[in-house]
Parts: structure tokens; sequence; C-alpha cells
């Protein structure tokens, strides 16, 4: 039986694509290379504690995608409080920044410093109205130079590996947008009734048992209506015959290959995989872009540890001293994570390019360097650290860099001319944004290869209106009741 979606890759774009194919009676198959499904979003259990990949909150504008994630989760769902702070210079720092906390973390002097630093920068703006080129110049425009050195530079090159002058702006203007500093003063001095920036958002939703709980029941609800997901299984080869797309060659955990034909396919796995598993190989052009392209590996080191180490969810460890990037405590986000003995679930996120020590470092060492970070820090004695051990995720981020654009533009219009074939969710599109994007991503691109009109992904999170703040074209949106009760 040909299927009508193949998808590959079982991460929220690719459960969110194959459920709207479940919705609109079509059967698809979902091909996934690990043991479980969620990408960066599932979650992994370990003594009885459960861990994400890292900390994900979930919060949406657009209205299809907040029923569909209430209405899969269902009962399990919970209403997180959002504790995020910044660990910097030995002291804890709200996020984002309010006055009187720098005043009180950082003195009357250094927040004279900062205000007069914004200050200029607003100063140069009126006599320079070019548009920022780089991460530094889009935050220093935002911010001031001198809350960029201290809050915004250190955080940053831990994460991507290169300088922020190396950034590209336009990763800042989707991950701070809505922010300035006379943003955060206006909103915690004068309680503004306008709605906050969609990074000072307090609260989130949750699901009970972690992360992944919303894919594995949007994995269960798929195989429910006879479509299928294949764990444990890797895309080796991208069939084709010139633009159209005839079927996927994928090999078994047992080193087993077979073929799996479809009318349409859809992407999510790494753009540049996907672009190198072609067969025949794309032009010599298309190549050489792709490989100009990077992506950041994560390293999740997960601990088991004693006592409420602290109240946040999680916390931004902008501190030169220690590598850490981020500490994520799931307890603060359901207590059903701890483990039956009432040990708290961590992980210590660590960002890396192949080939350097995190990526290659053996577990043990992983697990010693964390434990001793976190107790330097002051965070968690390491005598409470039971056990743990370590996850590694390659081509985790995709590095916006200065310049990606050109690369990116020439693959884009090469997949554009595919009959049946769309990139969609982060790694796809290489594109950096959260779960609910990726999503809307997902659902959007089903729609298109169904034939219900046609959707670009690629504007979900930039500039369509209706994929930001509300639900899809009335002729494509299922109503929340309707999708909950067919699936």
């Amino acid at each position: 039986m040909i299927d009508d979606l193949v998808i590959l890759g079982g991460g929220p774009s690719g459960l969110a694509a194959a459920f709207e194919a479940v919705f609109r009676g079509a059967r698809s198959t979902v091909v996934e290379r690990l043991d479980r499904v969620g990408g960066l979003a599932r979650t992994l259990e370990f003594a009885g504690a459960r861990f994400d990949i890292g900390p994900h909150r979930f919060f949406t504008k657009n209205n299809e995608v907040q029923s569909l994630f209430t209405g899969i989760v269902a009962e399990d769902l919970v209403t997180v409080p959002r504790l995020t702070r910044i660990f910097c210079a030995d002291t804890f720092f709200n996020y984002l920044l309010t006055p009187l906390n720098a005043l009180f973390g950082v003195g009357v002097g250094e927040s004279a410093r900062v205000l007069g630093s914004y200050a200029l920068a607003r100063a140069r703006r009126v006599f320079d109205a070019r548009p920022p080129e780089s991460f530094e110049d889009w935050v220093v425009d935002k911010f001031g130079r001198r809350l960029h050195e201290i809050f915004f530079k250190t955080y940053t090159e831990k994460v991507w590996g290169i300088p922020c002058t190396e950034i590209g702006a336009d990763w800042a203007g989707q991950r701070i947008k809505g922010l300035s500093l006379a943003a955060a003063v206006t909103q915690a001095l004068l309680k503004s009734r306008r709605p906050a920036a969609k990074s000072l958002v307090n609260e989130f939703l949750y699901p009970r048992l972690g992360a992944g709980q919303l894919y594995e029941k949007l994995e269960a609800r798929i195989e429910r209506h006879g479509s299928r997901v294949l764990r444990g299984a890797s895309v080796r080869r991208i069939r084709r015959d010139g633009f159209r797309v005839r079927a996927v060659e994928v090999e078994n955990g047992a080193g087993a290959t077979s073929e799996i034909e479809g009318r349409n396919f859809l992407a999510s796995v790494p753009l540049t995989e996907m672009v190198e598993m072609m067969d025949p190989a794309p032009p010599a052009e298309i190549l050489a872009a792709s490989r100009s392209l990077r992506y950041r590996n994560h390293v999740g080191v997960n601990l088991l540890v004693e006592g409420r180490p602290f109240p946040d969810n999680w916390i931004y460890v902008h501190a030169k001293e220690v590598g850490m990037a981020r500490i994520a405590n799931y307890a603060n986000f359901s207590p059903e994570m701890k483990s039956p003995e009432g040990l708290n679930p961590l992980t210590i996120e660590y960002f890396c390019f192949p080939g350097d020590g995190v990526w290659d470092g053996a577990d043990e060492a992983l697990i010693a360097r964390a434990t001793r970070e976190l107790d330097q820090m002051g965070l968690v004695p390491r005598e409470r650290v039971r056990s743990g051990f370590v996850v590694r995720s390659d081509k985790a981020y995709p590095v916006i860099e200065i310049g990606y654009e050109r690369p990116l533009a020439l693959i884009k219009d090469w997949l554009d001319r595919f009959e049946n074939l769309l990139p969609i969710g982060r790694s796809g599109m290489f594109k950096y944004n959260n779960q609910d994007h990726a999503m809307a991503t997902g659902m959007l691109a089903a729609r298109t290869a169904l034939g219900l009109g046609r959707f670009d992904p690629w504007l979900v999170n930039i500039d369509a209106e209706y994929h930001e703040t509300g639900a899809a074209p009335e002729e494509a949106a299922p109503g929340p009741a309707r999708r909950t009760k067919a699936a």
C-alpha cells in the first residue's frame, strides 16, 4: 500500500503532520531513528524519574496549535508558574532584568552604567538608522552595550560557540522578540495592561509526565487510526525521479533495509542530511551550499539529586567560570517527574561542536564535571548527587551565523521545485523555532501535501499573522471540538 504521506522524523513537526493526516482521513508512515518519539521534546525515564532533553515550556499564540495541545494532553495537563533566572557573578537576576533587581544585584554604580549605556545606544540610533547585522548589534541597540556584556554575551557564546559578532541579527529578533530595556522597565514599574512580550510570560502549560507525553499520546492516536510510526528506523536514501520523490530507503535497528513508497513526503530530518541523502545527488552548488551550514550539538547531563536545589523551572548560567549553559529542575514543572524516593531530576546542558571535549567526553567525566560545577556555584553540594546519565543530541540547533541566508535560500529554491517534498520543523527548515512553531509547520505542510490549499510553512514565526495569533484559514482549520472527537 502506498501511503498518502511519508514523514521523516517523529518530533513535534512530524507527529503534528501525521495527526493532521489522520484528521483528514489520510494514511501516513512516520520514520523515526530513535527508540521513542518527540525528538528534542521527548521524555526519558531513569531510576523511576523522568527527564526531558532540556526545559520545554508550552506557550503559543496560535489558537489551533493550543487546541491540539490541550485536546491531546487533556486530563494530564498542568499549569506551571514560571520562574526563570540568570546566574551571573555569583548572583541571581530576574529574567528579564528588572530595575530593582539590577540595582541590588549589580549595585548602584553598575546600574548607572547600564542606563547610561542604554541612553548612548538610543542616541546613536538617531544618527545611524542602519539595521543591525549581528546579534551583538541587535542587543546593543535594544539594551545597551553594558547590559549585553553582563547578561547576553557569555551565555550566547556558550550556546553557539562563535562570537556574538558572527551570529545573525535575525536570530535575536526571533528569540527576544518584542523586548527592550524600555519595555522591561515599563512592565515592571507601570504594570502595563498591554500583553506581555512572549519571553515574559509568567506561566505555561505542561504535561504532568513530561514534555514527551504529548508526543507519546499523539503517536497512540496516529497508530489507532491505521497509520504507522516506525521507531528505531533510519532513512538512508531519498529516491527521486527528477523533482518527484518516489520512495525512501529505510534501515531498521538490525541493519535490514526496505523501501517505503509514498505520494507525498515531509522531512523534519536535518536539512543538510536530507540534501546528502538524495539519490541521484543534487547539483554541486546545492551540495556546497548544504555543506556550508552548521548545526550545534547538545549534551544533557542528567542527575538525580537530594533536596530541592532551587525554585526555578530552569536557570540560565551566564557565569564564565563554568561551562554549563542552563540547568532545569523537572520537579518544578511537575512533582510526578521525581523518582519514587523523592529525588529531583536535573538536566545540566552543554553545547558543543563535533570533535570537542564535551561531545567526545566519557559519560563519567561529564557527570563528574556537572557535579563539580553545581557544587562550585553553590546550587547542589556534590554529596547530594546520587546518580546520572548522559544524552547526546547531534544537529540540535541550526547555527544562525551571518551569511547563512544565501546558501539556505539556494537550497530552498531548489527544494521548491519538487512536486511532493516539503521540509518541516526546526532541523528540516534550518530555522530556530519553538515546538509550537514546529507543530504549525507540520500541520500546514500536511494540508498542502493533501491538496487542501497552499500553506507556506516558511512563514511560521515570521510574518504570517494567522500563524502567530490565531487559527489557520477557515476552510482548512478544524475547530477544537471536532478535532478532539475525530481522533
